[in-house]
């Protein structure tokens, strides 16, 4: 008892945590990640821009995700995120709550004037449906082809709701990123 760190962390939460992590690997689980920073790059030479300021080539064809991390001048990390090319010169980049800003700042820092930089992170609500069962979950709510591979997007329609479908998942199982305009949240 006196080892046991004080407040939140020291509460006894492991059963509600148990069962959730029983959940994403036994069944599916459904992740809230609305508040994930969400930055829209359009315009002529964009793919170049991030791919310059990215580890990764993310020039790739329209609906390819690439996990990827932004880098300095000196080869250093500046942040770790998710670039997704939605058309020829629009882009989609993912990074975590509390990096949005920084992001946000370093990408419009380095990009040429013809490229804008946007933060959309209020305007999209984000769930993540993680876990061997989320294909059957998904498939009982829409008629569309679920499919795809790993690391790709595309719209698809979760009941009467207009989604943009990506296949990344951080549990280590099969799942989506559903993204939705905000007043589909709810």
């Amino acid at each position: 008892e006196s080892l046991r760190p004080r407040g939140w962390a020291g509460e006894f939460w492991s059963p509600a945590i148990g069962a959730e992590c029983l959940a994403a690997r036994d069944a599916a689980a459904l992740f809230d990640q609305s508040s994930f920073a969400k930055i829209d790059v359009r315009g002529p030479g964009a793919a170049q821009a991030l791919s310059r300021l990215c580890a990764n080539d993310v020039a790739g064809e329209v609906g390819r995700a690439v996990y990827t991390q932004l880098l300095n001048e000196g080869g250093g990390i500046e942040a770790d995120l998710t670039v997704t090319r939605v058309a020829e010169e629009s882009f989609r980049v993912v990074t975590g709550t509390a990096f949005g800003r920084h992001d946000m700042a370093w990408i419009r820092k380095h990009l040429p004037d013809a490229v804008t930089a946007e933060d959309v992170t209020g305007s999209r609500c984000c769930y993540c449906l993680w876990g061997p069962a989320a294909r059957e979950i998904l498939s009982s709510l829409t008629d569309d082809d679920l499919s795809f591979k790993f690391l790709r997007a595309r719209e698809i329609t979760v009941g009467p709701v207009p989604v943009f479908a990506q296949r990344i998942t951080f549990v280590g199982e099969l799942g989506w990123e559903l993204y939705a305009s905000a007043e589909y949240g709810q």
